[in-house]
Formats: C-alpha cells, sequence, structure tokens
C-alpha cells in the first residue's frame, strides 16, 4: 500500500443487490485549503460480484487506480501552498 501524502482518499462501500449479488462503489474525497469534497462517487454496477469481499476488492482497484490519475493530472500550482495575503 502506498503511505505517500496526498489530498485524495478513496472509499469504498460493497453493495448487495440481492443474495450473493454484489457490485462496488467506491467514493474519491479531495482534502485542500481545510475542506474535504467529494469529487467522485462511483456505482459499479455493470460488474457484480457472488461475495462482499470480491466487491470491495473491485472498487478499491477501480477507485485507487482513478485517484493515481487525478493525483497526475493535479497542475504544479494546486500543489503549491497558497501565499499569505498581506493585512
Amino acid at each position: 500500500m502506498n503511505h505517500s501524502i496526498t489530498p485524495f482518499t478513496v472509499s469504498v462501500y460493497p453493495i448487495q443487490q440481492e443474495p450473493g449479488i454484489w457490485f462496488a462503489n467506491y467514493m474519491i474525497a479531495e482534502y485542500r485549503n481545510g475542506a474535504e469534497r467529494i469529487v467522485a462517487n462511483v456505482s459499479m454496477r455493470h460488474a457484480t460480484h457472488r461475495s462482499e469481499a470480491k466487491a470491495k476488492q473491485a472498487a478499491r482497484r477501480a477507485g485507487e487506480s482513478a485517484a493515481a490519475r487525478m493525483r497526475t493530472q493535479q497542475s504544479p500550482h494546486r500543489l503549491a501552498q497558497p501565499s499569505q495575503q498581506p493585512a
């Protein structure tokens, strides 16, 4: 697992569609300037799984991949700390 500092966090939620049928859901949040905001909330209904664990694994893999793409797309000015404004 990558423990580098990043403004993105991934939460995974397996959802039971019917007994024995699960699909994955993941949410990506970005923490910036003292606030957290949801930047993605994705339900993967197109791919069902036979166990909660498999759905969690699929959501984690897809969510981490999407968050990695977001990290690489960040422009350099967003990574810099905001400058202090004179009073």
